[in-house]
């Protein structure tokens, strides 16, 4: 990535174009120490790019080298250390005129009573500045509380003031609930309240454990709660650190994951281009909803079968390298299991799949399924072998579809009609595991 990214590189930045006075503080005084000044000064440079609507135009790294006055890679260096504190997410797109695009979404840093509220963040405030100027910095940011002895509380309650009508108000619950929605933060995994529950049971984990971790509740589905009380149990009898292995153990012992209820819903139009089927759509909805360890344990049920061991820890391993979301690896998993047909998941077939989609960039499961369709369709005409099965679009490079895609091990495909019926019978098993 940082190999590929130049001077010429656009970017377009999104987020809050102003930020209140508290955020600035905490910003100059509690994440400066941490993450330095380097990268303090990328963050505000990519905050005064933003326009008041929360976009920026279209820029060049050129500018921001400028800015900084500074050099390529120790931009690169002072972004990962903004994402690395949850102060910046990036992605990387393509465009066919300009090349590779990058965009970042600037997260607003946390207010100085939340960030002493983490006990992660306060320790690595804490290791930076010494426990003095700790302690001084503490001091300036206790909230002051009002002296309510001896005083009457004369405030008014809502309903005091305002009269609601509440059948009115229940009759607009539906347009209501979309809005807010629209503007709330997208976040898979509260991990404040995560390390608050962790306090429970005097437990404190590393940026390492940390790490790990998010690879499991995406591959379980676990909620805050659950997973430090898995967490706990991991941990109970451990000198140092987390034992994962028990951890992997107990998910594994489990009859199925935790997972957040998924309710029916209208599938968001797709691409016109790609024309999915009824059952491509279910499967669509549910892949970008249930976890993937739930998709395969459906799939196996579906087919008479069971997970195994070694399936779990494959896509364990494939989530931890952070290449494709969940959406796109439970596609996978039904591209082998469900359109090739195998019993299990090899581990060769699997990482030569995701490795191949992780480089056409293939980071929707509609992309995923459109591409597993448009290469199946030739594969089933098989005229002219030599002839390239996949051609870029603009650029007239051709390439031949990989091997691994051409001659899966052991292939058994089923037939069109019986792949259909078992996409049939998954959706609805999705639908029922989403509900429970």
């Amino acid at each position: 990535m940082a190999d590929e990214l130049k001077p010429n590189t656009f970017y377009t930045v999104y987020g809050e174009p102003q930020l209140d006075q508290s955020k600035q503080n905490a910003l100059l005084y509690l994440y400066q120490p941490i993450i330095g000044s380097s990268a303090l000064s990328l963050y505000l440079n990519l905050v005064s790019d933003l326009m008041l609507e929360g976009k920026s135009p279209s820029l060049m790294h050129t500018d921001l080298l400028a800015a900084l006055d500074t050099g390529l890679m120790n931009v690169v260096k002072a972004r990962h250390k903004l994402e690395g504190i949850g102060l910046l997410e990036t992605y990387q797109k393509e465009d066919q005129e300009i090349g590779m695009n990058l965009l970042y979404q600037l997260r607003v840093p946390l207010a100085p009573d939340k960030f002493f509220q983490d006990p992660l963040m306060s320790f690595l405030l804490m290791d930076k500045v010494g426990s003095r100027r700790y302690e001084r910095l503490v001091n300036r940011f206790k909230p002051v509380i009002m002296d309510k002895q001896k005083a009457l509380n004369i405030t008014k309650r809502f309903r005091d003031i305002y009269r609601l009508d509440e059948s009115a108000f229940a009759s607009h619950s539906d347009v209501l609930d979309q809005t807010a929605e629209n503007f709330a933060e997208k976040e898979d995994f509260d991990w404040t309240l995560f390390t608050q529950q962790l306090k429970r049971f005097n437990l404190f984990i590393t940026l390492e454990e940390r790490e790990k971790l998010q690879t499991f509740y995406t591959l379980y589905g676990l909620n805050e709660l659950d997973l430090a009380e898995y967490v706990a149990k991991a941990s109970a009898g451990e000198k140092k650190g987390l034992n994962f292995n028990y951890l992997r153990q107990l998910l594994n012992k489990e009859k199925r994951p935790v997972i957040t209820a998924v309710k029916s819903m209208e599938q968001e139009p797709a691409d016109s281009s790609a024309n999915f089927s009824q059952q491509e759509r279910e499967i669509i909805n549910q892949s970008k909803k249930i976890p993937p360890v739930t998709f395969l344990r459906a799939i196996k049920r579906e087919k008479g079968g069971y997970e195994t061991n070694t399936e779990v820890r494959l896509l364990e391993e494939l989530i931890g390298r952070n290449l494709l979301p969940k959406s796109v690896i439970n596609i996978i998993v039904n591209y082998i299991l469900v359109i090739q047909n195998q019993a299990v998941i090899n581990a060769n077939y699997l990482n030569a799949i995701a490795n191949d989609w992780a480089q056409k960039k293939i980071t929707t499961p509609e992309a995923a399924i459109a591409h597993v369709r448009d290469n199946n369709q030739k594969l089933v005409r098989k005229t002219q072998p030599s002839r390239p099965n996949y051609q870029k679009r603009g650029t007239g490079r051709k390439e031949a579809l990989p091997e691994h895609i051409k001659q899966p091990p052991k292939e058994t495909k089923l037939s069109p009609e019986k792949e259909a019926e078992l996409n049939r019978k998954l959706a609805e098993y999705l639908s029922k595991e989403g509900d429970d």
